[in-house]
């Protein structure tokens, strides 16, 4: 084969491959430490989050619904989203360091049934997050349970979470893509 299609071939798949990412929304809106948090990942969240919002102060307080139309409203709600996304992959990163992948899954699968056994959730989940309850799952449940898991180790070690978060926030080295966003070393700040 030639130099030219050899070019050609390898330009070609990095053509589709970047169409394929582009589509998907699979590029990275965040890095943490190297680590990417995707597009998608971030915008699914963030419409959970309003979704929920939406449908508590309906249920609530039908006056102030209109506020999740504010500009502010919907700027914290993603800074929030942000940082829970962040931490969460700080959080799970640690995990990995200090647990074999199988027994960090295995623990987080076992919390998950353990508050779930016997409760039939699913169209609750759908009617107040807009998802199912395996998304939830992936998406909160599993965060969530990592977080128990890793404080009850910190507890162990006399620890607190808080404080290591505020630990591992000052050494961390997170980069945002978004507009309106930036990373400080206690965490997601609006720009002004």
């Amino acid at each position: 084969m030639n130099k030219k299609k050899i070019i050609f071939i390898i330009s070609s798949v990095i053509v589709v491959v970047i169409i394929i990412v582009i589509i998907t929304q699979s590029y990275p809106v965040v890095l943490v430490n190297w680590r990417p948090i995707s597009l998608k990942s971030f915008q699914k969240d963030v419409l959970i989050a309003v979704s929920y919002y939406q449908k508590a102060l309906e249920t609530y307080d039908k006056n102030q619904a209109a506020v999740m139309n504010s500009k502010e409203v919907k700027q914290e709600i993603e800074r929030a989203v942000l940082e829970k996304l962040i931490e969460d992959n700080l959080i799970q990163r640690e995990l990995e360091k200090r647990l074999k992948n199988n027994e960090l899954e295995k623990m987080v699968n076992d919390k998950i049934e353990e508050a779930l056994i016997g409760k039939d959730i699913g169209k609750e989940v759908e009617t107040l997050y807009g998802v199912s309850l395996g998304e939830f799952k992936e998406r909160f449940l599993k965060p969530q349970a990592r977080k128990e898991i890793f404080e009850s180790r910190l507890a162990l070690e006399n620890q607190e979470l808080n404080n290591w978060l505020k630990e591992i926030k000052s050494k961390t080295k997170a980069m945002i893509f978004l507009p309106g966003f930036e990373w400080k070393e206690e965490g997601v700040i609006i720009k002004k």
